[in-house]
């Protein structure tokens, strides 16, 4: 009898798992579309036509445009596409590990609040189909540390509930994460003069005869006075080294304008960097524009010839910034691409756009003839003491 029981027991246990791997196999896709913060939403990412976020006072607007993405909020500089598909399927891959609060007064210690909540540290993230129909509406809080994974709190907005979510989330609100920032990159071996001319100052040009020098020379130093520090001087030729932006606008903005200052930048291989300030929205921005001089020619003959001047009232001190060293840096660059090529590329990069440039690159553009030079008698002065 006990061995019946047995046997009826292990045969109706023996049903029920199968019964259970049946319902399993017939709905797979449903139980995972109930742990999906939004469910169908993976086989509708190519619907996705706009992206909004908003954090504080930061926002950013993604508009696609053909296969690329624009940053309309920014005259519709190219943005990183690949940066945006990345978080659209981000949002579209989030699964659901439990449920949170829905109390509005605990919000705030998830980081859930509504993102125009005063005190809000939410980022809201709007993905928008055609005529901007909502496929997602979600408010990112605080990540979790309590695990491994990475995990988020969330809450849809228009919603009370919130979630703790698990998947990777980058919502960046700052419009600048989603461009690439970089302008121009000269590495400074390869300058071979800077100048830096503004009307009411005395030009500031700073010089290397060949690319292995370690210090740039200071031109038309009066009589009576010498540079107050050669690595102060010298740090101008770092200018256009991994030069990024912090800001960007269009040159539509300044178009007409008069240049507050003009700087140029050329190197021993020909290539030629026009950098003019203007002044917009309270701000200074920069318009670049590149060109080619003959590898060879002299640095004091081509900056002569971008600022209007003749040879001879450049001086003695216009001779000798080519020769050997320029020859070889135009055959390094032959090997990858021609100068030429670089300057038109650069061009088609940066054409139509004016920047705004971090502090530490201003400082370099900015500076005064008179703050770089000292009386040689107060040098003495300072060496007795």
């Amino acid at each position: 009898m006990k061995g019946r029981t047995l046997g009826l027991a292990l045969l109706t246990l023996v049903v029920i798992v199968v019964a259970w791997k049946v319902s399993q196999d017939k709905a797979p896709q449903t139980e995972v579309s109930r742990s999906q913060l939004y469910p169908g939403l993976l086989d509708r990412l190519n619907d996705v036509e706009r992206v909004r976020l908003r954090s504080g006072d930061d926002a950013s607007v993604l508009v696609r445009a053909g296969e690329g993405w624009l940053m309309a909020n920014k005259d519709d500089f190219p943005a990183d596409g690949a940066a945006v598909r990345r978080t659209v399927l981000q949002v579209a891959s989030l699964r659901v590990v439990e449920p949170k609060t829905a109390n509005p007064e605990r919000y705030a210690r998830l980081g859930v609040q509504d993102a125009d909540a005063e005190g809000a540290d939410s980022t809201l993230v709007e993905l928008l189909g055609a005529g901007d129909a909502a496929l997602a509406r979600l408010l990112v809080g605080h990540a979790s540390d309590n695990t491994s994974a990475p995990r988020h709190y969330v809450r849809r907005a228009g919603e009370a509930q919130s979630w703790l979510v698990e998947g990777e989330l980058e919502v960046p609100a700052d419009p600048v994460p989603w461009l690439d920032a970089g302008i121009v990159d000269v590495d400074t071996a390869q300058v071979a003069e800077v100048r830096i001319e503004q009307d009411g100052s005395t030009p500031v040009v700073i010089r290397k005869r060949e690319a292995d020098d370690n210090f740039f020379a200071l031109m038309n130093v009066p009589e009576g006075f010498e540079p107050k520090s050669k690595a102060t001087v010298s740090s101008g030729g770092a200018l256009l080294l991994d030069l990024r932006f912090n800001d960007v606008a269009s040159a539509d903005a300044v178009a007409g304008a008069t240049p507050l200052r003009t700087v140029t930048v050329r190197t021993f291989d020909g290539l030629v960097a026009t950098l003019r300030d203007y002044t917009l929205a309270e701000r200074t921005v920069t318009a670049f524009e590149f060109a080619t001089t003959e590898p060879g020619t002299t640095a004091g003959d081509t900056a002569s010839a971008g600022a209007g001047e003749t040879t001879e009232a450049a001086g003695e001190d216009t001779a000798g910034a080519g020769g050997e060293a320029a020859e070889d840096a135009a055959e390094d660059a032959a090997d990858s691409e021609t100068v030429a090529q670089r300057a038109a590329r650069l061009n088609a990069r940066t054409r139509g756009w004016v920047y705004v440039l971090p502090d530490y690159k201003r400082r370099m553009m900015e500076r005064d003839f008179d703050s770089l030079v000292q009386p040689v008698e107060d040098a003495a002065a300072g060496d007795e003491g």
